[in-house]
């Protein structure tokens, strides 16, 4: 993961596969061995260079030129010859520990030079760390290729930012431990004998191992320490701990999260949603290397300081009406009234991106009635098919879901939808609106809400319950020969309870008769000497007549019907001494229709 102290003794730079030079001319191989602070340092590094013409057959080098790390020396013949570092540590006289050998290096000697059209410069890391650790790197090489490939000019190393980073002649590039930051450019150029010169520049970053970040109130923001590479640890590297530590103003480092052993690709940090109060705060990485034998090695990296933002979601307007076609008005709105059964209705709904952001895997949700049949969806004008919308059902409603894809910034979509109206058995008011979902470019969820729809179903009929009326008792030597109806007929109670659901409402008449004696209900052949009378003020008409009741004009709801303790139906004895008992008379209801 391109972090922890190197382990074993090993190199950091290899030698070139290939070097190409002119006979007579010096021979430079640079490699670096490294060793981990923490091993024993009574060993001593013992270097033997070895070199090949057949790369089959090894010769030890001439020993003024071995014993170092690097090989200085001059061929004296023109051909390929192939050159080996063996590395091993040992303490004098006494011990050989374990040897590593380089890559091995070629070497071609031309008698002529060649010289360089172009070339090419390459680095080992893109990123070097400005903390003086044995944890993070902060080394690296720059190395080049040419064309043609075997041009025999070495190249020659500068930097633009020295404060930054130093480059040596080998071009082994080191970073400033200052904690200074910024971008480095590394430039290779090599001079041709013929007096032509070509270069070229790479740019490498050296930092602290975190970046600044800015996210919009409402994002998440993510920090990932920099120049890491998962080919690069160690595998006797112990266990890596990263630490992840957020600060508010001046306040104390708070932890927020801790891993261990993490994969190369899982390290970073992710916040919560941001909030105004979080800008300005900071982060840092602990890395925390724990070896066998050895006591925890740790390093601090950062800060990396966050910036809020405003809010910065997708804005998605939604304007909808609904028009009941089956009634052929121009009424377009968010309410209808009076809808019945297989009346054809009409959704038109507007979306408006207004933002300059897309979103994408749109679509919209709209509850409808239970048994609401679809006819039609129309988007832009242009029919869709049945696999891109899709109908739910559950206990109370239908969830029609129609697809829209992606849905560009400053774009309009227009939706129209014609439904059909089932099963509708009372009076019922639903309401709806339209819910629009998508993800925005950070794949986060976006959702708006349209304006509220309701939609009032009636049955399209009129019923009537009936209360039976019953009046004071009849008892003997009754003075009183006008009986009253009982408080439970009387206002505020009703005694015809009518729901009046016609969406036609036609003129209506309501009668009522008395249509045989009161009869003892004990003894059928005892009558009652009376009748009843219906009182419309100080006026009455005997009700075995047809009486009328009460009527309505055309349009007006037929109301339920109440009276007062003196009007309406009432019970009048014909003589001062009835038969006491409990009576009854068959009464007759009647709605007409006053149009003929």
């Amino acid at each position: 993961m391109g972090i922890g102290p190197i382990t074993t003794s090993g190199y950091t730079e290899q030698p070139k596969e290939h070097y190409y030079i002119i006979l007579g001319e010096k021979l430079h191989i640079e490699t670096n061995v490294e060793r981990t602070p923490l091993s024993n340092f009574l060993l001593v590094a013992r270097y033997h260079w070895w070199q090949s013409t057949d790369s089959i057959t090894w010769n030890e080098v001439d020993k003024k030129s071995n014993g170092n790390s690097s090989l200085d020396l001059i061929p004296t013949t023109v051909g390929k010859t192939y050159y080996q570092l063996s590395t091993s540590y040992v303490i004098p006289h006494a011990f050989i520990g374990s040897i590593f050998y380089s890559k091995v290096a070629t070497v071609d000697v031309e008698r002529e030079p060649i010289s360089a059209k172009n070339v090419k410069v390459h680095t080992k890391a893109d990123y070097l760390f400005n903390i003086d650790s044995n944890i993070t790197r902060g080394t690296t090489f720059a190395y080049s290729t040419s064309n043609p490939f075997n041009a025999t000019e070495s190249t020659k190393w500068s930097v633009d930012k020295p404060d930054l980073a130093t480059v040596n002649g080998d071009g082994h590039i080191s970073a400033n431990t200052n904690g200074k930051s910024g971008i480095v450019k590394v430039t290779g150029t090599i001079n041709n004998k013929d007096n032509t010169i070509v270069s070229d520049s790479k740019e490498i970053t050296v930092g602290n191992g975190l970046i600044d970040r800015t996210a919009h109130e409402g994002k998440k923001a993510r920090f990932e320490i920099q120049g890491l590479d998962g080919n690069e640890r160690d595998d006797e590297l112990g266990d890596v701990t990263i630490n992840w530590y957020k600060q508010v103003n001046s306040q104390q480092m708070e932890l927020v999260k801790s891993e261990t052993n993490p994969a190369s690709n899982d390290i970073f940090y992710e916040t919560h949603r941001v909030h105004p109060e979080d800008n300005n705060s900071k982060y840092y990485a602990e890395i925390v290397v724990k070896q066998a034998k050895s006591n925890d090695n740790s390093v601090l990296i950062g800060p990396a300081t966050l910036t809020v933002l405003p809010p910065n979601d997708p804005k998605v307007e939604i304007s909808s009406t609904i028009t009941n076609k089956t009634l052929n008005t121009d009424y377009s709105g968010t309410q209808l009234n009076e809808v019945i059964d297989g009346d054809e209705l009409n959704y038109n709904i507007d979306l408006y991106n207004n933002s300059k952001r897309d979103i994408h895997d749109a679509y919209i949700t709209l509850p409808l009635h239970l048994y609401t049949q679809i006819e039609h969806i129309k988007v832009d004008d242009a029919e869709i098919d049945n696999s891109d919308y899709l109908l739910t059902t559950n206990e109370k409603n239908q969830i029609l879901r129609i697809n829209l894809n992606d849905f560009i910034a400053h774009h309009e979509k227009n939706i129209f939808i014609e439904i059909k109206v089932k099963n509708i058995h009372e009076r019922e008011s639903f309401d709806s609106q339209i819910d629009f979902h998508g993800l925005d470019p950070d794949s986060d969820e976006y959702t708006s809400q349209g304006n509220k729809l309701n939609i009032n179903y009636i049955n399209n009929q009129l019923t009537a319950s009936v209360k039976d009326l019953h009046f004071e008792p009849i008892t003997l030597f009754t003075h009183n020969n006008l009986k009253y109806r009982i408080s439970a007929n009387n206002d505020p109670n009703e005694v015809i309870s009518i729901d009046d659901q016609r969406r036609k409402r036609r003129p209506l008449k309501l009668f009522l008769k008395q249509e045989s004696d009161f009869e003892n209900k004990d003894n059928k052949s005892i009558k009652l000497p009376a009748d009843l009378r219906y009182y419309n003020g100080d006026s009455f008409t005997s009700l075995t007549n047809k009486t009328l009741i009460n009527e309505t004009t055309y349009g007006q709801i037929f109301n339920s019907i109440k009276w007062h303790k003196n009007q309406g139906p009432l019970l009048h004895i014909n003589n001062s001494n009835p038969i006491p008992g409990d009576y009854s008379s068959k009464l007759t209801w009647q709605f007409e229709d006053s149009i003929t």
